[in-house]
């Protein structure tokens, strides 16, 4: 120490304050970053401080508005055929209108009377009796508007028609409806093996396996790998059954758009309910006075108890893509509640990102691709592919509850919410993840049975032995008290490196102890194939190959739907 300090202790005292307070403050800085978020709301200024925005900012570039384009259109038609079957003789043979709504070319409506009142049952007749699908209307009527899904492209179909009358009695008609051929973007649907006896086929074999496009046609295939509908309107990622029986989906305003910017609510005939449209004008990376068009809506759709909308968004920052959630009102379209994630997780998850990179130079660090919410509990769970995370979070707070997802980049303050292999079991952690659904409870909703597709690729974590080597449909049984997890079933490993999936996929319970596994993403992006696999004997009951497809149209999802969609009252 120099000779004038020793002579100025109060000096030397107040340096060493000044020391300890900075050295401090810089530990409290340090562990603000990191500690668990505990207060979504005064996490934001630190989230807009590094790019996120404003929950104000993201309302306003991101309100949808209601369009009645699709839906003027709709009741135009219906009224149209309503006033042609008005005149109708009861007895004749009615009217047949192939693709009444004009974008689903395999459906058909039957307009006829009857002289007594009758109950319809129509059948499509397949190529098979596991292919001939065969639907009831409920209802004794006179005069009827029957709709007619499932038929065949590029070929005369036979339609029996069977009206009963309450007595019992029955009378049969058959139609011949004639199909045009299918467009070329749907590609080639080749049959490895089929076993329909032991397929989740559902009431008269109306459910088919759906191919959910990513940015394409959707179309459905029955047991036979054929093709029993598709949408001539272009479909992006979202394609869900509502609880009215209706369908939600993800298109385009128009067709010359080069977005998907209309959320639809829409049906297997092609009408249209309701539309909501999104602008998705937001700033550049490069240039944030210039704005570039962009899909708002990205991966995934759910329905709320309530019948609002969760959708996953870009919610417009000129930094961050794809780690946003917004719930809209179902009737006025409005914005009801925001969850970005970056006010979730801790702030090296995005700030320090660099596991992969976008053209247009936008940090993607979470990439949510799917979600599903359990209203008994107020839980939402989030798969986020490049964090290979899956996270539990209170959907009333937003705050976190706990993390699927390997050991790996995780500050210590965030270790408390890791879930753990359960006691004397091995576990491979998740990578790159998609299609995350909870199957079941227990313990009062304490242990969840989870299903979800496990690409198996270490983006930011994951199992770095295995990864990039196979992909797999998996389920899991989680325990959220004691945070440990262990595996009950998988299948995919068998198949090697031929259907590893470095992005997309899906698994679902399908029913009859069978799951079917979407490997959308097999060979680069240049094949998709759909196998539905007994979980008992891992046998494969039936296993279709898609390819010829335009660049980046492979699919999505695969998923077994019902063309007759149960309504609930």
């Amino acid at each position: 120490m120099k000779s004038g300090s020793r002579h100025r202790p109060w000096l030397v005292g107040g340096l060493i304050i000044i020391g300890l307070a900075l050295a401090g403050g810089g530990v409290y800085w340090q562990q603000s970053r990191t500690a668990p978020v505990k207060d979504v709301a005064r996490h934001a200024k630190q989230v807009e401080h590094t790019g996120g925005l404003a929950t104000a900012t993201i309302k306003q570039r991101l309100q949808p508005t209601l369009s009645t384009t699709g839906v003027t259109q709709t009741r135009r038609l219906s009224a149209t055929y309503a006033k042609q079957l008005k005149p109708l003789k009861a007895g004749s043979a009615g009217k047949v209108i192939t693709n009444p709504y004009r974008t689903s070319p395999l459906s058909a409506l039957i307009l006829v009377k009857t002289k007594a009142a009758t109950q319809v049952t129509t059948e499509v007749v397949g190529d098979s009796p596991a292919t001939t699908i065969t639907h009831t209307i409920k209802g004794y009527r006179t005069s009827h508007q029957i709709g007619v899904l499932g038929l065949y492209a590029n070929r005369t179909n036979q339609i029996k028609v069977t009206y009963t009358t309450k007595a019992g009695a029955k009378t049969v008609q058959t139609y011949a409806v004639k199909i045009s051929k299918l467009p070329r973007d749907i590609g080639t649907n080749t049959l490895k093996t089929s076993t329909p006896s032991k397929m989740a086929l559902g009431t008269g074999n109306a459910k088919l396996t759906f191919a959910v496009s990513s940015q394409g046609l959707t179309y459905g295939l029955d047991a036979q790998g054929q093709v029993r509908w598709y949408a001539t309107n272009k479909i992006s990622h979202v394609f869900k059954p509502l609880k009215n029986g209706r369908l939600l989906v993800l298109t385009k305003k128009k067709t010359s758009d080069s977005k998907y910017n209309a959320l639809r609510i829409t049906d297997y005939y092609g009408r249209i309910y309701k539309q909501y449209n999104f602008s998705g004008m937001f700033p550049t990376k490069a240039d944030p006075n210039k704005l570039a068009v962009n899909t708002v809506i990205h991966h995934d759709a759910i329905e709320l108890p309530n019948g609002d909308f969760l959708l996953t968004v870009d919610d417009g920052s000129a930094k961050y893509v794809e780690d946003t959630m917004i719930q809209i009102d179902r009737q006025r379209g409005k914005i009801k509640k925001i969850i970005d994630l970056k006010r979730v997780l801790f702030k090296s998850a995005y700030t320090k990102y660099k596991a992969t990179h976008r053209s247009d130079g936008k940090k993607d660090w979470f990439h949510q691709n799917s979600m599903v919410y359990d209203q008994k509990h107020n839980l939402l769970i989030v798969s986020g592919r490049n964090q290979s995370m899956i996270l539990g979070l209170n959907y009333q707070t937003g705050k976190l509850k706990w993390i699927l997802g390997a050991d790996q980049k995780i500050p210590a303050a965030y270790k408390k919410y890791l879930i753990k292999p359960a006691k004397g079991t091995k576990f491979q952690y998740n990578g790159g993840q998609h299609a995350i659904n909870i199957l079941g409870e227990s313990d009062g909703g304490n242990v969840l049975h989870l299903e979800y597709y496990d690409n198996n690729v270490a983006v930011t974590r994951g199992d770095l032995k295995t990864s990039k080597k196979y992909s797999f449909g998996t389920e899991v049984s989680l325990n959220q008290q004691e945070k440990t997890v262990q595996s009950l079933w998988s299948y995919g490993q068998s198949r090697g490196q031929a259907n590893f999936t470095n992005i997309v996929g899906s698994s679902y319970n399908v029913g009859q102890g069978n799951t079917l596994i979407g490997f959308g993403y097999a060979d680069s992006g240049k094949r998709s194939e759909f196998v539905e696999v007994n979980r008992q004997t891992n046998q494969v009951i039936f296993d279709v190959n898609r390819t010829n497809f335009a660049a980046g149209d492979w699919s999505y999802r695969a998923e077994r739907l019902s063309l007759y969609l149960k309504v609930e009252s």
